[in-house]
């Protein structure tokens, strides 16, 4: 039997004064957290509430607080994004209702979190300031068809719980600090300019940094956390990791800049900087050329000098290409497809919370392009794709 629960959108609101109330009784944002799925779990009459952080890879999902699964899989339960309902609802980064998960194609059983009694599932993706920060999620033992007012407030109480989720992220050790921070630089090409950090992440494994293009999302995605401790205690790395990021957490944030000075007139009308190609860094293969490594030095320019710019341009999935000769002396390609999970770039959240997607009419039909978001210093890049 499969019940659909009637309630008033006011019984399923999870107001801002509930979360500062909840926020001031305790002072952690794990214990926050938990006491934040406990209330939603109880206003919106589901035997499961949970909250997923993405860990730094933004490739995996890790449990962070529930009730209802086992307590002992907080900090220890993890996912990809390519499995499991919580991963599709952060692959899409939009909501994802069913009325019987089991039957779904994404279901996967993960046996230490007990979840083979529950059937309905409803996620929906936390974003804060525009950043995907995790998967809420609520859950059922019975079949229930999810109602668009419930999914629409569960969006409503994901978007207030975002910032307690945000601020668990990195102030509770789900995450090392070590990691958190070499992700923190990874994310933002401002590395590329800064001679100790492309020194840091050389010296974490030069090997493996020369054969993945200086790629330091590849390198790391493939490093556990065991095993970046362990190099960063080997080769006392621990100060030089803890000194670039307070120099780009500096650099990102200082207030006394030529912009601010003299292009303020700019924050609320940003130049728009549109080039087929940006050529940023090796390990970003969008561009060709010439123009490609003019735009890339305009928008790091732009950032040192904190100009209010937005850099637009294409994103292409098979950027760059191995050639050889055969036999008779001909030329043969092969193209190489572009991992955008090695890549520091992420989906562009509109202000509706769901990934930006734009649409242009041609007299050959409609052309749609999704929009990605990297960080070049202070400056957004958005591609098309």
């Amino acid at each position: 039997m499969i019940e659909s629960f009637e309630a008033t959108d006011a019984s399923l609101v999870l107001t801002l004064e509930e979360i500062t109330s909840l926020t001031q009784e305790e002072g952690k944002p794990a214990d926050t957290l938990m006491n934040v799925v406990a209330l939603i779990a109880a206003r919106f009459r589901t035997d499961v509430c949970s909250a997923y952080l993405l860990e730094p890879d933004r490739s995996n999902l890790v449990l962070a607080a529930t009730l209802g699964l086992h307590p002992r899989c907080i900090g220890k339960l993890r996912m990809p994004l390519n499995e499991g309902l919580a991963g599709l609802v952060a692959e899409q980064v939009r909501p994802v209702a069913v009325d019987d998960a089991q039957k779904h194609p994404r279901f996967k059983y993960f046996k230490e979190a007990g979840e083979e009694v529950y059937h309905s599932f409803l996620g929906v993706p936390l974003i804060d300031r525009g950043v995907l920060q995790g998967v809420l999620i609520v859950q059922t033992k019975e079949k229930r068809i999810f109602r668009d007012n419930e999914i629409r407030m569960l969006v409503e109480a994901a978007n207030q719980v975002a910032p307690v989720v945000s601020e668990a992220r990195t102030l509770d050790r789900f995450i090392g600090p070590a990691q958190e921070r070499l992700w923190s630089l990874a994310r933002n090409l401002w590395w590329s300019w800064d001679r100790s950090c492309v020194s840091l992440f050389r010296d974490l494994n030069p090997t493996r940094w020369r054969e993945l293009n200086q790629n330091p999302i590849a390198m790391l995605s493939e490093m556990p956390l065991g095993e970046i401790d362990r190099r960063a205690t080997e080769l006392v790395l621990h100060s030089r990791i803890n000194y670039c990021y307070r120099r780009q957490q500096e650099y990102l944030n200082a207030d006394r800049t030529w912009g601010a000075t003299n292009a303020g007139v700019l924050r609320p009308r940003p130049v728009a900087y549109f080039s087929a190609e940006f050529g940023l860094h090796e390990s970003l293969p969008i561009y060709s050329g010439g123009l490609g490594v003019l735009s890339g030095d305009h928008i790091k320019s732009a950032s040192d000098l904190d100009i209010p710019l937005i850099g637009v341009g294409l994103f292409y999935g098979q950027g760059y290409f191995l050639q050889r000769l055969d036999r008779s002396g001909w030329q043969r390609e092969e193209y190489l497809q572009t991992d955008v999970n090695q890549l520091p770039m992420q989906p562009a959240i509109g202000e509706n919370g769901e990934p930006v997607v734009v649409e242009i009419h041609t007299r050959g039909g409609s052309i749609r392009a999704k929009v990605w978001r990297v960080k070049v210093g202070r400056i957004d890049l958005l591609l098309l794709d």
